[in-house]
């Protein structure tokens, strides 16, 4: 084997590791999910303050320092009270004049919302099915795209970003909610992009090198693909540390869902996508026309 096919296949062990660690995570810490999933009052304020959100969790105390979760709204100024399911004090008014009172600071109350437990539970199975269609989808297109050992890679390396993702959110503590299952949904698209081209490439290189090993075709279409491949996700991935960095609090979970996602996702097109299609037997033959079908031809 050539030695990228071995970097290939080290690649491959890394990768296998770091789903195990991402699985025990997962585990030991659990997916925090939001009020959008479980129920419960969301409470929009106006502050004009320089404190974060977690500055201000820090001042309350009492019962709105049990059950309330301060966050950060969509602009500067703006701040959400977020109260679970079965709190003893559900009075929006009362909780903004309590919230009031322990910051020292002049709270409006703008708007509050009650999720209902119902209402978040059929979110939370619609987020599900959102994820299993699109799966579903793309692996059906796959299968009459290319052939399906090669549909069945591109959905290993797909599985496998998704639960790295979901290890480090995690590991990090960060809640599930509307916004990170909209960045799973776009690292879905985004884990098969490269994983696509290179199968596209190796069905050309199978085609034009019938006699070829499969490794050593496997890795010219890396080989052909993998300047496009660090253009493409340097460019993504400068775009979303950017919007990581400065997007703030509120689009914090969305954006390290985006930037986990496409890191693994141009990680595992070469460590995954193109490794286990090997393991499935993927050979030239796959890709010849059948000689019965050759001798008919006029």
């Amino acid at each position: 084997m050539r030695t990228l096919t071995d970097v290939r296949y080290a690649g491959l062990a890394c990768s296998l590791l770091l789903v195990a660690a991402s699985c025990l995570a997962i585990f030991y810490y659990g997916i925090a999910m939001s009020i959008d999933f479980t129920g419960g009052s969301v409470i929009d304020v106006s502050i004009q303050t320089l404190a974060t959100a977690p500055e201000l969790q820090a001042m309350l105390t009492g019962q709105l320092a049990e059950w309330a979760t301060v966050e950060a709204g969509n602009a500067a100024g703006l701040w959400q009270l977020l109260l679970p399911v079965g709190s003893p004090i559900n009075d929006p008014q009362v909780i903004v004049a309590l919230f009031s009172e322990q910051v020292g600071l002049p709270v409006t109350l703008n708007q509050a919302t009650v999720i209902g437990p119902q209402v978040g539970e059929e979110l939370y199975n619609q987020g599900g099915l959102a994820l299993i269609a699109a799966s579903l989808s793309i692996m059906i297109y796959l299968a009459m795209r290319f052939e399906w050992r090669l549909a069945l890679a591109a959905i290993a390396s797909l599985v496998h970003d998704a639960v790295i993702t979901l290890g480090l959110l995690a590991f990090l503590g960060i809640k599930m909610d509307l916004n990170v299952v909209a960045g799973l949904l776009a690292v879905i698209g985004y884990s098969l992009n490269d994983s696509i081209v290179i199968a596209d490439r190796l069905r050309d290189v199978l085609k034009a090198r019938p006699d070829a090993d499969i490794y050593s075709s496997t890795d010219l279409a890396v080989k052909a693909t993998f300047s496009r491949t660090l253009i493409t996700a340097g460019t993504t991935l400068f775009t979303i540390g950017c919007l990581l960095i400065l997007g703030g609090e509120a689009l914090y979970g969305f954006s390290i869902t985006l930037f986990a996602g496409i890191v693994t996702g141009t990680w595992s097109s070469v460590t995954i996508a193109s490794t286990v299609q090997e393991f499935l037997g993927l050979s030239a033959c796959h890709y010849q026309p059948k000689q019965d079908l050759i001798d008919e031809m006029p």
